[in-house]
């Protein structure tokens, strides 16, 4: 219902940010929402062959020029690792529920391996769930006020219509992509497995076809669901704090990602658009479904979007280590000094 709502009022996204909306408030109304993990992953997997459909032979040349804004990327993370959690540390969080709020990633991986650091997983996750969903919601509505995009009357289509070939060429993507994707432990796996062999079948010219609109909008209404299903059982008067610093840290993540994307993108040579699409720290499914609705560089953004949460993934528990054996050794040190 919220997702036909948002489409007869032709707002952007209306099947995924209906759903997301209109479940997350019947969640935080006391309703009982939830959304099944496995139906979850199995419609991901259907939007990964989706977004694997927008690599073309053409775009191999391309790929090797995405050097400076992946570096910019990197050192973009590299700020929001020092800044966002030196804030909400000044806000009253421990160090890992600080750490592992700030960094824009998957929200079931940064919660549990916050969780393992000694952090808060309630306010980890719930720190995430708002980031996705205001990330999801703001910026296509910023674009479609701002600088004039248009939602499209149908779910947009990639390619030519379906033979029996391109049929089970898509299939395949999706069930081996999805299979592979959770056995091997992927970043993001139910979309990233579906997601690449998609894009290698699609780069080699296998085929030029796409999942058909009807099951794109029927998974996109799952996924809204599933970010909504995230408010279950919290209340507005019992997390108020957590949400208004999450919505602090978003805020300041998307204004950092604006002025980077304006301001460094025409010196790189990437349009702006689309370098802010890349930079915002929205989840990789929703952010590149918006890259596709308004009419971006799907490919582009969707790198981007698989990297940063590699690099986050590999990377972010590393750091957090290191930091806490400095900070370990500083405190001793002190301690040490203080009894001489």
């Amino acid at each position: 219902m919220g997702g036909a709502i948002f489409y007869a009022f032709s707002l952007p996204l209306p099947w995924m940010l209906g759903a997301m909306a209109a479940t997350a408030a019947a969640a935080l109304l006391g309703q009982p929402i939830a959304m099944s993990r496995y139906l979850r992953q199995l419609m991901i997997a259907v939007i990964g062959v989706l977004l694997g459909s927008a690599f073309a032979p053409a775009m191999l040349g391309q790929i090797t020029q995405w050097a400076a804004s992946l570096m910019l990327l990197a050192a973009f993370l590299a700020l929001l690792a020092i800044v966002i959690p030196w804030l909400l540390g000044r806000a009253g969080y421990d160090h890992a529920t600080a750490y592992f709020s700030a960094l824009p990633a998957g929200l079931t991986e940064m919660t549990a391996v916050g969780m393992d650091n000694g952090g808060n997983p309630q306010i980890i996750a719930l720190t995430h769930t708002v980031r996705v969903l205001l990330v999801a919601f703001s910026i296509p509505f910023v674009m479609v006020a701002l600088v004039g995009y248009e939602r499209p009357d149908t779910p947009a289509v990639i390619g030519a219509s379906l033979s029996r070939n391109d049929l089970a060429l898509l299939i395949g993507c999706g069930i081996l992509g999805l299979w592979l994707g959770v056995r091997l432990n992927l970043p993001a796996g139910a979309l990233a497995g579906p997601l690449a062999l998609s894009a290698a079948v699609h780069l080699s010219g296998l085929t030029a076809s796409s999942p058909p609109g009807l099951l794109v909008s029927m998974a996109q209404i799952v996924l809204g669901t599933s970010v909504g299903a995230r408010f279950a059982g919290l209340s507005l008067k019992t997390t108020a704090k957590t949400l208004c610093l999450a919505t602090a840290v978003t805020v300041s993540m998307l204004a950092l990602s604006g002025v980077g994307a304006m301001t460094l993108g025409p010196v790189i040579g990437v349009e702006p658009l689309a370098l802010l699409l890349a930079l915002a720290p929205g989840g990789v499914t929703e952010m590149s479904l918006i890259a596709l609705a308004l009419d971006q560089d799907i490919a582009f953004v969707t790198t981007h979007h698989v990297v940063r949460i590699a690099l986050i993934v590999m990377i972010g528990p590393v750091v957090f280590a290191a930091i806490q054996k400095w900070r370990t050794k500083q405190e001793n040190s002190i301690t040490n000094k203080s009894q001489e």
